[in-house]
């Protein structure tokens, strides 16, 4: 495996699983194999973006974490459904059941498990890249997820609570010693003009900015009629995450 990569944010609303879809797909075109954990376990959504149907998940992690399936149980792949030329992507969903959500939010989560899943999806499935879409926040299940990536990518958006709460958590990435960089996203037309901001940010939070896309009102109308950048390829959003997925993958 070339690497896991989890993607995060200090707070919701900051278009991280957006991200996250679009850019699993991104590297799959690129020709790689890419596996996507939805680790959003109070409140999962990954699926909806990658239009998947949660009656067509045969398993779910809650279901992988309880020992009530394999990991082949859990994996759904999408590359035919997404009608996919290149690579492939495959899919590992949460559980949409109050009672399982609830259950998982009360459990002590081992250090190694997110390194299993890692493991177990590279073992029988042959990825190049594995994507942690994590929980929002400082909680443990996401810190743990962190861990087990070799890259870090903190979604953030230009307002004072999320630009103060993604200074908190560099700081906490930064003693782990991770490798982490900062995406700005949904930035206002406004910002996304000024030349230094990217530069500005970087000080400010002592952490790199790989990338900068700014606010469009037709991705984020799009984000429940599936990935964006399979039905709008040519739209700068779309571009974007493609030169993110060709930056990552040079590494």
């Amino acid at each position: 495996m070339r690497g896991v990569i989890s993607i995060h944010s200090y707070r919701g609303g900051t278009g991280k699983s957006t991200i996250t879809a679009n850019l699993a797909i991104a590297l799959a075109q690129l020709g790689y194999r890419v596996a996507t954990v939805d680790l959003d376990l109070s409140s999962p959504g990954l699926h909806v973006i990658l239009n998947v149907n949660q009656s067509s998940l045969k398993g779910t992690l809650n279901d992988f974490i309880y020992g009530r399936c394999t990991i082949e149980g859990c994996v759904l792949d999408l590359t035919d459904h997404l009608g996919l030329a290149n690579g492939g992507l495959m899919f590992i969903g949460s559980s949409m059941k109050p009672e399982e959500i609830s259950q998982l939010m009360k459990k002590d989560y081992e250090e190694s498990l997110f390194k299993r899943i890692a493991f177990e999806v590279d073992r029988k499935f042959g990825v190049d890249y594995l994507i942690f879409d994590t929980h929002p926040g400082l909680v443990e299940d996401t810190l743990l997820a962190v861990l087990s990536s070799d890259l870090s990518l903190i979604v953030m958006r230009m307002d004072r609570q999320d630009i103060s709460g993604t200074f908190l958590l560099a700081k906490v990435l930064r003693r782990l010693n991770k490798v982490f960089y900062i995406l700005l996203n949904m930035v206002p037309p406004e910002m996304a003009q000024m030349p230094e901001l990217k530069e500005d940010v970087s000080n400010a939070l002592k952490a790199p900015v790989l990338g900068l896309i700014p606010f469009y009102d037709e991705v984020l109308s799009h984000r429940s009629k599936g990935a964006f950048i399979l039905r709008h390829p040519k739209h700068v959003f779309s571009t974007t995450i493609y030169d993110i997925a060709k930056t990552i993958s040079s590494w």
